[in-house]
C-alpha cells in the first residue's frame, strides 16, 4: 500500500475478530514501530506484545474498577495488544512513544489489520496498584518505566468509515 492511501485509511477499530495475528505480521509492526523517531535517537521504548487473553481480562478489570466502568475491555476484546512503555523521567519520552505507536498504527493498517490507541494504562493513578503493576511487570515492562501508549491489534469485525475532519484547521503564512 502506498504511504498516502496507509495514512488516509487508517481508522481506530472497536470491534475484533476472534481470529489470532499470525506472529509475522506482529513480528513486521514491531520491526516499524523500532524505526520510529526517537529525540537524539535514543531509542528508550519497550515493546510488549501481550495476547494471553488471561492477562488481557485481568488488566481489563483492574482498569474497569478504577474507571467504574463494567463493561470496559483494555483491547475491545482484539487478540493483540501492544504496549509502549519507557523511562519516566524524559518529558520526550511521551513523544517518542506516540511515534512508534503510530508506525504500529500504519503498519498494521499496511498489513490489513485494525488497531485502535488505547491510553488507559497511562493513568498515574494505577502506577500505585501493586496488581497493575504485577501485571506490567510480567509483560516486561521495567519497574521504572511507564506504559505511555498501547495498540489494540486484530482482525477488526468490519469497516470504519472515516469521521468528516474539522474545518479551520490549517493556517497558511506564505
Amino acid at each position: 500500500m502506498e504511504t498516502i492511501k496507509c495514512i488516509l485509511s487508517r481508522r481506530s477499530h472497536r470491534a475484533y475478530l476472534a481470529k489470532k495475528v499470525e506472529k509475522e505480521k506482529i513480528e513486521k509492526i514491531i520491526e516499524c514501530a523500532r524505526f520510529a523517531p526517537s529525540a537524539i535517537n535514543n531509542q528508550e521504548w519497550h515493546f510488549s506484545v501481550v495476547s494471553n487473553e488471561l492477562w488481557l481480562n485481568k488488566m481489563s478489570e483492574i482498569i474497569a474498577k478504577h474507571l467504574n466502568r463494567e463493561s470496559y475491555h483494555v483491547s475491545y476484546h482484539a487478540p493483540t495488544l501492544i504496549l509502549v512503555s519507557s523511562k519516566r523521567d524524559r518529558e520526550y519520552y511521551v513523544k517518542d512513544a506516540s511515534c512508534a505507536l503510530e508506525n504500529i498504527f500504519l503498519s498494521a493498517t499496511d498489513l490489513g489489520l485494525g488497531s485502535c490507541w488505547i491510553n488507559q494504562l497511562s493513568i498515574d493513578e494505577l502506577y500505585s496498584d501493586k496488581e497493575f503493576l504485577n501485571l506490567l511487570k510480567e509483560a516486561g515492562v521495567k519497574e521504572d518505566y511507564k506504559v505511555y501508549g498501547a495498540a489494540a491489534i486484530g482482525y477488526p469485525v468490519s469497516e470504519v468509515l472515516p469521521k468528516e475532519r474539522k474545518e479551520n484547521s490549517v493556517t497558511y503564512l506564505d
